[in-house]
């Protein structure tokens, strides 16, 4: 399967915006399919946020619950990493911290979650059973079909492609 980043040249203009808490959703119109961008500062709390508006959008869609499931904890799995890993990156108005982007591509949903890079790359870790964090990203990559690292100067965006398990595939 081929797709591009959300932020490429599928997405079009800016349709209104929805404040919840800290959390700003901005709803873009792509060609085929509605993508949305959440702003999320800095902050662990704002995960079940995100989670939450993720769930209620992709629950208005013909993507199958068990894809909404894997989704939402990939969805966790990146908003938590991407808080507590990297630097933040500069939102609107004066505000700091992650972008979370989904999309609905026909039986997938598209998840892309972006900040300020971090010291590492994000990579998949093989943690001691007796360390406390490093499982994130053996989660994504158990559950997504594929996911990728775009790095540029001053943004790096993890992006994952969760889909209906296909044994033939």
């Amino acid at each position: 399967m081929q797709w591009a980043p959300l932020d490429a040249g599928g997405v079009g203009p800016v349709k209104g915006d929805l404040a919840v808490g800290r959390v700003v959703a901005t709803r873009r119109e792509a060609r085929s399919n509605s993508a949305r961008s959440v702003e999320l500062t800095g902050e662990v709390s704002n995960v079940p946020h995100a989670r939450h508006l993720v769930a209620e959008d992709l629950r208005n869609t013909n993507v199958s619950p068990t894809v909404i499931e894997n989704a939402l904890i990939v969805v966790t799995e990146l908003v938590t990493n991407a808080i507590l890993h990297a630097r933040p990156l500069p939102l609107s108005g004066t505000r700091t911290g992650v972008v979370l982007q989904w999309a609905v591509l026909g039986d997938d949903v598209l998840i892309e979650v972006s900040d300020g890079g971090g010291s590492e790359r994000p990579q998949v870790r093989q943690p001691t059973s007796t360390e406390d964090e490093g499982r994130g990203l053996s989660i994504v990559d158990a559950i997504a079909r594929e996911w990728r690292v775009r790095s540029e100067p001053g943004r790096v965006t993890v992006h994952a492609v969760v889909g209906p398990w296909n044994p033939a595939a």
